[in-house]
């Protein structure tokens, strides 16, 4: 079957699910987007079409036009970078011609896991371990101790605001800073639910990202993915974006996602954040994305390539089996030197490496020269920024855990 794939956004999730098509098919991936970040810039493996609003439908669909005009043989398979560009698309899947397949699951599943207060309600219902949280609505007032995190339960709205010190994620040590920052984020005009909840100590290496495919076909779990994170972006608007992790299996976290996966009915790519909890030595579930993150070249990096996923079930209609583990592997956007310099990971000089940008067939001088600026960029990051554990006080560094996996950042 020719397919063309077709990623709205223009991320480095993007570029790995282009480069995951690319490897697998040898196809190139249209993307759409106002401009052409970085990641995705001199990629010899992408097209590009031009789109200024990316949340306008009317647009979209004036740019699904021209790609179904320069390639009408084909069939197209879209998908979204973030969760803005993926609600749009289930949302509008009625209006596309058979000629284009939108590979997410029905809005009612999607929803009922991806908001994140339905996520915490879920988790309680299945007697999932999840931080404690208080779900505030306009000026609800909450009985936690300190410190408490804060976030937006609904993304896509948080997302589209701009206000002076947003960060993706809040870290607040007293009642005063608690109450400024959900003021700031009201004033802004967020006006969805706001979650907070328990920390959960423990530093960079004590979270993980578990990807799992469940099969549109008999909505079975066809494939476990885990990824113990081993450094995290500090930056404040990118805090939970992992710059280098190990892939390894963890059969602890599979039952209970299995549980809420049978739950709800969803089906396709679906993302978990989750950290280790040494206290009750068990995983804690912080929330679901109903797409694949930012960091997922790391499964197909690990033997499992994510386009063969949805092609063989959307469009092929294939039966799909479940996946074993294969092999270990370290994924990572930074050097070996600062990762070294970062975490206390001795199979770090035997293990492979994988950059989820550097592949052997992109050529480009300046795509090679924005991807050394990058990665030596994370050097001032790291410095700069504090990862959130590094901002409590006093930092809790000690851990007593029957885990074996459980590693530790370097103090710096």
């Amino acid at each position: 079957m020719n397919f063309t794939p077709v990623i709205m956004g223009a991320n480095r999730g993007s570029y790995s699910l282009a480069r995951a098509f690319y490897e697998k098919y040898g196809v190139k991936t249209i993307i759409i987007s106002p401009f052409q970040t970085g990641p995705v810039r001199n990629s010899r493996i992408l097209e590009f079409y031009y789109q200024v609003d990316m949340q306008d439908f009317t647009a979209l669909t004036c740019t699904m036009a021209a790609i179904q005009k320069d390639y009408p043989e084909t069939q197209k398979i879209i998908f979204g970078s973030d969760d803005r560009y993926v609600e749009l698309l289930i949302k509008n899947r009625t209006h596309f011609s058979s000629k284009w397949v939108v590979p997410y699951s029905d809005y009612e599943s999607y929803i009922s896991v991806v908001d994140k207060t339905n996520f915490s309600n879920l988790c309680e219902q299945l007697d999932i371990l999840h931080p404690r949280t208080v779900v505030l609505r306009e000026s609800e007032t909450f009985e936690l101790a300190y410190p408490v995190i804060i976030k937006a339960a609904q993304t896509t709205e948080y997302h589209n605001l701009d206000f002076e010190g947003k960060n993706k994620v809040y870290i607040c040590q007293h009642e005063e800073e608690a109450a400024t920052i959900i003021s700031r984020i009201r004033q802004a005009g967020y006006t969805s639910d706001l979650l907070v909840q328990e920390y959960i100590p423990g530093d960079d290496t004590h979270l993980g990202i578990v990807t799992v495919y469940v099969s549109q076909k008999d909505l079975q779990i066809k494939l476990f993915s885990y990824a113990n994170v081993l450094v995290d972006d500090p930056t404040p608007s990118a805090i939970g974006n992992s710059l280098a992790g190990w892939v390894r299996e963890e059969k602890q976290v599979e039952e209970p996602i299995s549980r809420m996966i049978a739950a709800t009915g969803f089906y396709g790519f679906a993302t978990f954040d989750v950290k280790y909890d040494a206290r009750r030595n068990d995983y804690v579930f912080f929330e679901m994305n109903g797409r694949l993150g930012l960091s997922n070249y790391y499964v197909t990096a690990a033997g499992y390539n994510v386009a063969a996923y949805y092609i063989e079930d959307f469009l092929l209609k294939k039966e799909l089996s479940f996946a074993p583990f294969k092999k270990e592997i370290i994924y990572s956007a930074l050097t070996n030197h600062l990762l070294e310099h970062r975490v206390e990971f001795p199979k770090l000089r035997t293990m492979p490496v994988v950059h989820p940008l550097v592949a052997a067939y992109e050529t480009n001088w300046l795509r090679k020269l924005y991807i050394g600026i990058s990665t030596l960029n994370f050097y001032r990051k790291l410095w700069k920024y504090k990862s959130l554990e590094g901002k409590v006080k006093p930092i809790e560094t000690k851990y007593t855990s029957f885990n074996p996996h459980v590693l530790h950042t370097k103090k710096l």
